[in-house]
């Protein structure tokens, strides 16, 4: 199990070997002059930022997870939108999922 320093000790070689065979991609997004993949190894959110115009690698940076989440939310109290249908059974085989 990683941790941000055992993460920066490697060489980004061993970084992207890394991201690539032990953790899942979560998404992409642009930020300013830089595309930013996030990825998720272990209890790490993982950045990898990539300038926007020639994709070259400018930056990694690995967070704990609950660090790099309040961070990310502003301390929004966030609330799934993912919810079950009201008047339902919750045990029907007919569960309704609305997002």
């Amino acid at each position: 199990m990683f941790n941000s320093t055992d993460f920066y000790q490697l060489s980004y070689q061993q970084q992207a070997d890394v991201l690539l065979s032990d953790a899942t991609f979560l998404l992409s997004r642009i930020e300013d002059s830089f595309i930013v993949d996030l990825y998720e190894l272990d209890h790490l959110l993982v950045e990898v930022f990539y300038q926007k115009e020639n994709e070259d690698l400018v930056s990694v940076m690995a967070y704990n997870s609950s660090e790099k989440l309040r961070a990310l939310t502003n301390g929004a109290n966030l609330k799934p939108r993912l919810t079950f249908k009201q008047g339902g059974s919750p045990y029907s085989s007919h569960a309704e999922f609305y997002a």
